[in-house]
C-alpha cells in the first residue's frame, strides 16, 4: 500500500478495537512462525445465552481425546433420552439426571434430545440454556454434539470437570 493508501485506511479503521488478543504486526516485517503444541487443540467455544446472564462453556482437550469425541470412541459414564417428554418433564429429568450423576462422581453424559422436524426440535433447541440453569452448571467443561453413532445433532456430550 501506498502512504496515501495507508493514511486513508488509518482513519477508517481508527476506533476499530480486535477482538483478536494476538498483538498485530504493524511493522511490515514478516512475523516468525511459532510450532504449536501438537498435543493440545482448543474446542470451540460454546457460549450459551440464559435472559440476562451467560454461560460459557469452553474446554482444552488433547488432540486424541478430541478426536475421540468427534469419531464417538469414547466411554460414556450416563446415557439420558429425553424422547417423547413435554419441555417441563425434560427440564426435570435432565435436572435430575445431571445432580444423580456428579454426586455419583461420573463426568460424560450423553443427552439425546432428538433433532426434531427440520433440525428444530424444542428439547435441542432449548437444551443448552437448560444447562446454565442447572446448579451443577459451573461444573460444566464442555458440551459438544455427539458423534454419528450416538446420535449426531440430536444428541449432545457433556463433560464434567473432575472432582
Amino acid at each position: 500500500m501506498t502512504d496515501n493508501d495507508q493514511q486513508i485506511w488509518g482513519r477508517y479503521t481508527r476506533g476499530i478495537t480486535h477482538v483478536c488478543k494476538k498483538k498485530r504486526n504493524t511493522s511490515g516485517a514478516k512475523p516468525t512462525k511459532t510450532r504449536k503444541d501438537r498435543n493440545d487443540t482448543t474446542l470451540s467455544l460454546l457460549r450459551v445465552s440464559n435472559n440476562d446472564s451467560e454461560q460459557d462453556f469452553a474446554i482444552t482437550l488433547e488432540r486424541n481425546r478430541e478426536k475421540a469425541f468427534r469419531q464417538g470412541n469414547i466411554e460414556i459414564d450416563a446415557k439420558l433420552d429425553l424422547h417423547g417428554l413435554t419441555q417441563a418433564e425434560a427440564f426435570e429429568a435432565l435436572a435430575a439426571f445431571v445432580n444423580k450423576n456428579v454426586n455419583a462422581g461420573k463426568r460424560l453424559f450423553l443427552v439425546i434430545t432428538g433433532k426434531g422436524p427440520a433440525g428444530t426440535g424444542v428439547l435441542r433447541r432449548h437444551f443448552k440454556s437448560w444447562l446454565t440453569q442447572l446448579p451443577e452448571a459451573r461444573r460444566i467443561l464442555t458440551v459438544k454434539q455427539a458423534a454419528i453413532k450416538h446420535g449426531g445433532e440430536g444428541a449432545f456430550y457433556v463433560l464434567m470437570k473432575k472432582g
